[in-house]
């Protein structure tokens, strides 16, 4: 029964519950100097009411959403994801030397880019519909880029150890320790890498996801129509 459950609608939404917990747990534990203000605090804080927003529409939509299509695009979509979960390990637990590192993180970006853009050209042919491109690009974006805010937050919270061990962060730390509003080096990274993950989800995720969708709907809805002419 739990595993007749396990759809990708329902993966995504808990995906979005455990970030919320998981901004919460940020929020009080690593606390700057100007807690429970400041901008690193207010930003966790809009953060938070914008994944609750988020899950809710989730919860309210279930039933009107919950298509074939959409379906298989948030699961599409959280497989993509896992490309982004393999690069911040990469970058926290191997942690190549720059520029190679800088590289590689374009190249996964790049990879995840041109599947969603795949994956919605091929859905708008299959459909013949721009706007189910759009769609395509949207929910495999948002569900992708869910799977890598999760990642970047559960590093926060059990890895930050693996964090503050890269070379590059620990230079950075020396050069802005003076100025910065964080009583310590992890606090200091926690909202750092924290606002990476928001940036992946609604930016990286759901905003790219759209515009890709956009262009794929365009470029599925011609390409069927030059298919038709040719028949």
């Amino acid at each position: 029964m739990i595993f007749r459950k396990l759809t990708g609608n329902n993966i995504l939404r808990v995906t979005i519950s455990v970030c919320i917990i998981l901004v919460i747990i940020i929020y009080f534990h690593f606390r700057p100097n100007s807690w429970p203000v400041g901008s690193e605090a207010l930003g966790c804080l809009a953060s938070l009411i914008l994944l609750a927003t988020t899950a809710l529409l989730l919860w309210i939509m279930r039933y009107k959403i919950n298509t074939g299509l959409q379906q298989r695009n948030v699961a599409l979509g959280l497989y993509f994801g896992l490309l982004w979960t393999i690069e911040i390990s990469i970058n926290n637990l191997i942690r190549p030397d720059l520029p190679f590192r800088d590289l590689l993180d374009n190249i996964i970006w790049a990879i995840i880019a041109l599947l969603i853009l795949t994956t919605a050209t091929r859905f708008a042919i299959r459909t013949k519909s721009i706007l189910e491109g759009v769609r395509s690009g949207f929910w495999s974006g948002l569900s992708c880029g869910a799977v890598a805010c999760l990642t970047a937050l559960l590093y926060i919270v059990f890895g930050m150890k693996y964090i503050l061990l890269d070379p590059p962060n620990i230079k950075e730390w020396d050069v802005f320790k003076a100025t910065s509003n964080s009583p310590g080096m992890d606090v200091y990274f926690a909202y750092q890498t924290f606002a990476g993950a928001i940036m992946h989800l609604f930016i990286l995720g759901a905003i790219m996801g759209l515009l890709l969708g956009l262009i794929g709907g365009v470029l599925g809805k011609t390409l069927r129509i030059k298919r038709n002419q040719s028949d």
